[in-house]
């Protein structure tokens, strides 16, 4: 039969072309890194430029985020999208619940074997972080997979769907909300809890292996559950999937999610969201005693999801995962084409990989481009001045002597205008330092400390304030640091400015050198979006319940530690940029030192023009004729850089 894989596999295609172009963009930043050190124009805030380019295209990862209530067939649509390879559904599926824990799904190319590992629940009675209980492998059930095996798939995913049977109070003090628990049948007073906290799922698919990473989540009491998930994971997916049901449409348990931890997911990460009304298969009944038009029942479904979720109608997808996930199974491409699954696949291969090249494009691909641009400068400069000398050694000694005349006064001039830049630099960068040390000040690690405990004796002062309230004094105290920051760094901005147009003065060509930007904006913004998710968590503990206190403190230590996150990326961010805004001008000072140590070669060259004329006409060859290659080479490396449209 013919293979589906030809038809409609353009996620796969898209995350192939997009790896790709990460690596190619790689490649030509470690050339270039090298060919900087092989000439002596590398510097260590250079390097430290270029070395956070080539991490960011070489640890850059797609995330797809699985959300929506029990029973929607998020699971199965996981199936669908990794099911190609295979042809077999990876992940075992019945009615309830298959998921019920937190679930990432990605590929370790450390490991020696897809495997699964299980973090037990117990641990949220700990005030580890789950953050940090990741790079604690010692606390994590493992077992190892056999793709080959399908019981033992079902042996072992059935291990990530087992429960436990505890008490009301021992669910509670694990930060259950008991309403959505299964009571046991066989003891009274006792409930069903996930056995499991957190899966990962290691297997080595070619999707996974390019980058392409999940996380499934089991429903509404486990973003209610883990604060981690709604504040740290969900927000660094690229792609978030809801996940609805065509038999029941959107549901009051749907809305409860959305409302409380999806729709403001996209602000605060710029995440591609994505409505997925799922099982569309049930609507076709050809039993039906009054049967419909499917098509036109959809079309209105579609509309009023849409209308319900604020979405546009094109990001509202309607397929069928089981069918989907079926055609991969047995071959059928028909089928395949009735799920619609390639709808979804070419909206995340549009949209998602688009936005994350155009991401890479615009901040550090174009710095990368502007550092090789100063070089090539600088490169047709030096070979300009040796065609010169070459053509000055093939005039007369009278022409000699007066061009040793003009090229001394001409050093000397140089040396003069280097000594100035360099007299510049140097101010600045003392000047530069004086905002540095007012930027510790402003955001250093002892306020951050301050704005936490503050709020902790505010949320035990209950009487006066109150759990929310004290959320909210803590990110009025954090945003207010960083509008006094964003003041600095604009007097800074103002400084740096200063700087480059006194340096300019002492250029005898205008070389166009760009000033780096920063924008703290965006970190206030982060805090707004931040308090935004927090907001159910807020509302839920409003007055705490003795029972519910150690539940709150995993929550806000949660929502502090993405708070300093925010917090240090902005004062991280700050500090590099005053440490580098002066990198473009140390570029070119080093590259015109260069240039002036090449020019007293030359006067030395001349000096003894008779005795060498010959041997430097060769020498002069030769060098232009390896600068032409290095030309040549950086051009090479210029056009490989340049942005392409991945289709």
């Amino acid at each position: 039969m013919t293979q589906v894989v030809r038809t409609g596999d353009k996620l796969l295609t898209g995350i192939q072309a997009f790896s790709a172009w990460k690596l190619s963009i790689a490649n030509e930043i470690k050339r270039y890194r090298l060919w900087l050190h092989e000439q002596g124009l590398s510097s260590v805030d250079l390097d430290d430029r270029l070395a956070r380019a080539l991490r960011a295209f070489t640890t850059d990862r797609i995330l797809l985020a699985f959300v929506g209530e029990f029973s929607r067939g998020k699971t199965e649509l996981i199936n669908a999208i990794l099911g190609r390879h295979y042809k077999m559904r990876l992940f075992p599926t019945r009615i309830g619940r298959t998921t019920m824990c937190p679930t990432e799904v990605f590929y370790d190319p450390q490991a020696n074997g897809p495997y699964i590992k299980l973090l037990p629940i117990q641990t949220r009675s700990s005030a580890i972080a789950l953050s940090s209980y990741r790079r604690q492998l010692e606390h994590w059930a493992h077992l190892d997979l056999d793709l080959s095996n399908t019981q033992s798939l079902q042996r072992a995913f059935e291990e990530v769907a087992k429960t436990r049977e505890v008490t009301i109070q021992v669910a509670e003090s694990l930060g259950f909300e008991i309403q959505f628990l299964e009571s046991s049948s066989k003891k009274a007073g006792y409930v069903h809890i996930p056995a499991w906290r957190h899966a990962l799922i290691n297997i080595d698919h070619p999707l996974l292996r390019m980058g392409l990473s999940i996380i499934d989540t089991p429903g509404l009491n486990a973003l209610g559950l883990e604060p981690e998930l709604t504040l740290s994971f969900l927000p660094e997916a690229h792609a978030l999937l809801f996940v609805l049901s065509a038999d029941c449409g959107v549901t009051a348990s749907d809305f409860a999610i959305w409302n409380n931890h999806v729709k403001d997911l996209a602000a605060r990460s710029n995440t591609a969201l994505y409505a997925i009304i799922n099982k569309i298969d049930l609507l076709e009944d050809e039993d039906a005693l009054y049967p419909i038009d499917v098509q036109e029942a959809l079309n209105r479904l579609v509309r009023f999801s849409a209308q319900q979720l604020h979405l546009p109608v094109e990001n509202v997808l309607p397929l069928s995962a089981r069918q989907g996930a079926r055609s991969f199974v047995y071959n059928d491409n028909d089928l395949y084409n009735t799920s619609r699954l390639a709808n979804l696949e070419d909206a995340l291969a549009t949209s998602v990989i688009t936005s994350r090249q155009k991401a890479l494009k615009n901040v550090t691909l174009k710095e990368v481009i502007e550092i090789v641009d100063t070089s090539l400068v600088t490169l047709s400069e030096k070979r300009s001045a040796l065609q010169k000398e070459f053509d000055l050694f093939n005039r007369n000694e009278k022409d000699v002597e007066v061009e040793l005349v003009g090229l001394t006064r001409l050093v000397r001039k140089e040396q003069e205008k280097h000594n100035q830049r360099l007299g510049v630099l140097q101010e600045g960068k003392v000047v530069l330092e004086q905002h540095l040390g007012r930027i510790n000040e402003l955001v250093g690690i002892e306020k951050l400390d301050w704005h936490f405990n503050r709020a902790k004796e505010s949320m035990n002062n209950s009487v006066s304030f109150g759990a929310a309230a004290a959320i909210g004094i803590f990110f009025q105290g954090l945003k207010l640091d960083l509008r006094r920051l964003r003041d600095e760094m604009d007097a800074a901005e103002q400084t740096a400015q200063k700087i480059y147009q006194r340096y300019m003065q002492q250029l005898e060509q205008k070389v166009d050198i760009k000033l780096p930007n920063v924008d703290i904006e965006q970190y206030i913004n982060e805090f707004t979006e931040l308090e935004k998710q927090a907001g159910p968590y807020k509302n839920r503990f409003g007055s705490l319940l003795a029972n519910q206190e150690k539940v709150f403190e995993h929550f806000f230590d949660t929502l502090a530690r993405e708070a300093k996150n925010v917090y240090e990326k902005a004062r991280e961010d700050a500090s590099r940029w005053c440490k580098q805004v002066l990198v473009p001008l140390m570029q070119q000072t080093l590259e015109a030192k260069k240039r002036i140590d090449d020019q007293l070669k030359r006067l030395d060259h001349l000096q003894m023009i008779d005795a060498t004329r010959d041997t430097r006409l060769v020498e002069i060859e030769h060098q232009l004729e390896e600068l032409v290659h290095q030309e040549n080479f950086l051009q090479e490396v210029a056009f490989c850089l340049q942005p392409v449209e991945l289709s």
